[in-house]
């Protein structure tokens, strides 16, 4: 991979972990006129209750904001591992290794992982609360979905790159 082509792709990686940490951790996945939520918090009058702090926390947890938190916990460490890969091939001057394909391949897995993890979220939440797309509505999507759906987006992208240039190093 020459020098340009790592750089931007490093630059893009790093982005799409920080798109996936934000979006992981931020609670305004869903916003309504009483409360955020989010996948480990529901915040109300600026105070926000974290699944971590008690047993009974989220009565309304259902099946799928389980599975939402699964996938994007999936997603969010195999971007990480793909992070850490990436870095350290900078430094690794060996001519026959061919880590872009393994990159590309743990990008592809962080894209269907948050691709489907948000997907999932969208289609429950619009049927059981009513979420709306636009911001005027009493139940709409909130900034860290998109951020989210975003992520899943940029490490399709990323992915990509590290697949094509690792097709011309071979």
């Amino acid at each position: 991979m020459n020098s340009c082509t790592a750089i931007t792709a490093l630059i893009l990686l790093v982005l799409t972990n920080l798109a996936t940490i934000i979006s992981f951790a931020t609670p305004y996945w869903l916003e309504t006129t009483e409360d955020t939520r989010g996948l480990w918090a529901t915040c109300k009058d600026q105070k926000c209750e974290w699944v971590f702090e008690s047993s009974d926390y989220r009565v309304e947890d259902e099946d799928y904001i389980i599975a939402t938190q699964g996938l994007m916990s999936v997603g969010l460490a195999v971007c990480l591992v793909a992070l850490m890969v990436a870095t350290l091939a900078l430094c690794c001057q060996c001519t026959s290794c061919n880590h872009g394909g393994f990159v590309a391949g743990l990008l592809i897995t962080a894209f269907l992982s948050i691709g489907i993890g948000t997907a999932v979220y969208g289609i429950k939440s619009s049927k059981d609360v009513n979420a709306k797309i636009s911001f005027g509505d009493n139940s709409h999507f909130g900034w860290s979905f998109w951020v989210a759906v975003g992520a899943a987006g940029m490490a399709m992208l990323t992915s990509l790159i590290y697949g094509c240039s690792s097709r011309n190093t071979d």
